[in-house]
């Protein structure tokens, strides 16, 4: 398991205060820390629930962000364990059926598209008989 932090700075939307967020990913898989900065510059103004959503989508992984805003300490957690379980079980349905594929004979040529979430990823697959 990796784990990643990362301290970054947003506006508020409702009052403008400067807020400073605390991003903290558990991943089984390889997060770049350039991603990480990346993702997190993209929001410049936006609220805290926003931002998490944005950020699980974005990276993936089990997610907590904290803040402390006008005396109030937020923290959303995205990516709940169970999550990783399940894309396990999916995974392993898939292997299942590619090994189904190549005892069969048949050609195919895959490409696995750009991740949109943790359970979510785009198969593109070419058959030739």
């Amino acid at each position: 398991m990796n784990i990643y932090r990362h301290q970054f700075v947003c506006k508020c939307p409702a009052n403008g205060a400067m807020i400073v967020y605390a991003l903290e990913i558990a991943s089984s898989t390889m997060i770049h820390a350039e991603h990480i900065i990346a993702a997190c510059a993209q929001h410049r103004s936006a609220y805290h629930e926003a931002i998490a959503d944005g950020l699980h989508q974005a990276l993936g992984g089990q997610q907590t962000l904290r803040a402390h805003h006008r005396g109030v300490d937020i923290e959303t957690r995205r990516g709940e364990p169970g999550a990783q379980a399940d894309s396990q079980k999916r995974l392993a349905y898939i292997s299942a059926v590619h090994r189904r594929i190549l005892e069969s004979g048949v050609s195919v040529v895959a490409q696995i598209g750009p991740k949109t979430s943790d359970d979510d990823v785009a198969l593109l697959v070419g058959v030739s008989v």
